[in-house]
């Protein structure tokens, strides 16, 4: 059985291009991780698996990784397509983001690994461009894609991201219109998140992704940890791919409490982690006046992040001694995540009560 199987693998790679074009194109490695996609997606995981499989790219293999699913999901993959198609990772139980795609990073053979979420599906030549600039620039460690919304040719779900002052996201081009404003590739980035082609021998100079983090940030810290090791993180204009946009988070948590939770719990960890002295300052500040005038749910949200983060300081401080603080790259304006008019008005409100 084994043996067929490989021949099968063998003809099916060999029927994406001739010989010639297989062996000279570096092997790429697609993990594709899922959580309950039948039950959050429904059709939704066979478009994502049917989308890689039909790249316009000669040489590459599919991992595809379910972390703990109870909805057959891995029963469904194996149902509609082949061994020799797409190979699958099973973990007992979720061991969220971070962890789930480290399990599928180990089980690849590629010069490149292509990270990719359940709720994600590729344009037909979304690997050509970021190989290209891989293959052609040896100090870029990381790529990133165009991400669209689902369904649509021109409405951008994002490109990637920096942070303002306090660690929180800043996302860049999320629901603007594509009119070609950011049809050249940039380098400058905080951060490249959602899905990536990450170099295989910078993975092993600075490891995989760091379980702490579970689910968000898990990304930043990756490209920080890159970026310090003096590799190029950059976002490719024409490697494009659409998103469904959180599909299997927002079926966990309806209510976002969990992702609100999380959020700050790792925001605040990275900043331990990677932050200059007066910008983690800057942090506690900032969320000190954020604890003042927010509703008493994201109060109750922050102090629990902030108390995980007490307990847990001493991992993080050594990872802060292992990796280095202070980025190599300041912070861009605006630098905190509110306009001060509105934080006023807040204040007013809050002290009138």
């Amino acid at each position: 059985m084994r043996h067929n199987d490989a021949l099968a693998a063998s003809f099916h790679l060999c029927a994406r291009g001739d010989v010639r074009t297989v062996q000279s194109s570096p092997f790429i490695s697609v993990v594709v991780l899922n959580y309950n996609g039948l039950r959050y997606l429904k059709q939704g995981l066979k478009e994502c698996l049917d989308s890689v499989l039909r790249t316009n790219y000669p040489n590459f293999e599919v991992i595809f990784v379910d972390n703990g699913s109870n909805d057959n999901s891995a029963d469904f993959v194996r149902e509609n397509f082949a061994a020799s198609e797409i190979k699958i990772v099973e973990n007992k139980c979720n061991l969220g983001f971070s962890e789930g795609f480290n399990t599928g990073i180990r089980a690849t053979n590629g010069k490149y690994v292509v990270l990719l979420s359940n709720d994600m599906t590729v344009d037909r030549d979304w690997l050509k461009p970021a190989v290209e600039l891989l293959e052609s620039d040896l100090k870029v460690g990381l790529v990133g894609f165009k991400r669209l919304v689902h369904g649509s040719s021109n409405l951008l779900d994002g490109i990637g991201g920096d942070l303002y002052l306090c660690g929180r996201v800043k996302p860049i081009g999320t629901h603007e219109a594509d009119k070609g404003q950011y049809d050249i590739n940039i380098d400058d980035l905080d951060f490249i998140g959602g899905a990536m082609v990450i170099r295989r021998v910078t993975l092993q100079e600075v490891g995989l992704f760091d379980p702490g983090f579970r689910i968000f940030s898990e990304d930043v810290d990756l490209c920080f940890r890159i970026r310090k090791r003096g590799y190029k993180t950059v976002y490719v204009h024409n490697a494009v791919i659409w998103h469904r946009g959180q599909a299997t988070l927002k079926g966990m948590d309806p209510r976002g409490s969990l992702v609100e939770y999380m959020a700050n719990r790792n925001r605040v960890r990275l900043g331990i982690i990677h932050f200059t002295l007066k910008r983690l300052f800057s942090v506690f500040l900032i969320d000190s006046v954020w604890f003042a005038t927010t509703n008493s749910r994201s109060k109750m949200l922050l102090l629990k992040a902030y108390l995980w983060n007490l307990r847990n300081v001493n991992i993080a401080l050594k990872k802060r001694v292992r990796y280095g603080p202070s980025p190599p790259f300041g912070c861009k304006p605006p630098i905190i995540p509110f306009r001060v008019s509105d934080l006023q008005r807040r204040m007013n409100e809050v002290l009138h009560v």
